[in-house]
């Protein structure tokens, strides 16, 4: 840990938050950096009617649910939400939490959604690699195959097999 950082490494204990320099346990505790002010603002997302969340470290999915379903003047069927982007959008504002665009890395609660770099077609009930994490795979296991005759490096044969593995979890 860098002594600038030492300020910024708590814990919690029974309820209290306790400032962690010395780190015993590794940067164990370093998770509560993340996962506290998420934890709170999926709380406050819920209080806001944002009820299906997902949460990996600071990357969120959130899902917007119907609450109703009702005819409307034409005699369609119309679904109502609790919520949506703008709300969502206009009360996480004053609070200063950053969103990627949506462009970027959103969603705006349609049916396809990439989230920890995997798409999830949830009308088809579909994962699949998102095709920057598939040429991005592809070109690490290509780059290896390159040095088959000669050594290659522990850290880099770990970074393919973790590689593989994440390929694994998504067939």
């Amino acid at each position: 840990m860098l002594p600038g950082h030492k300020a910024y490494m708590a814990s919690m204990w029974c309820g209290k938050f306790y400032i962690n320099h010395c780190t015993m346990e590794g940067l164990v505790s370093s998770g509560n950096i993340q996962s506290v002010p998420a934890d709170a603002l999926i709380s406050l997302l819920k209080h806001h009617g944002v009820n299906e969340v997902l949460k990996w470290v600071d990357d969120f999915c959130l899902f917007c649910v119907p609450v109703s379903i009702a005819a409307d003047l034409d005699h369609a069927m119309a679904m109502h939400y609790s919520t949506d982007i703008d709300s969502i959008l206009a009360f996480t504002s004053p609070l200063g939490i950053l969103w990627h665009p949506v462009v970027v890395k959103g969603q705006d609660f349609i049916s396809t959604v990439p989230y920890v770099g995997f798409l999830w077609d949830l009308d088809n009930r579909l994962v699949s690699l998102s095709s920057k994490k598939h040429l991005k795979y592809l070109e690490k296991v290509h780059a290896l195959q390159v040095l088959t005759n000669s050594k290659v490096m522990h850290k880099q044969c770990m970074s393919v097999h973790g590689t593989l593995q994440h390929i694994t979890f998504v067939y």
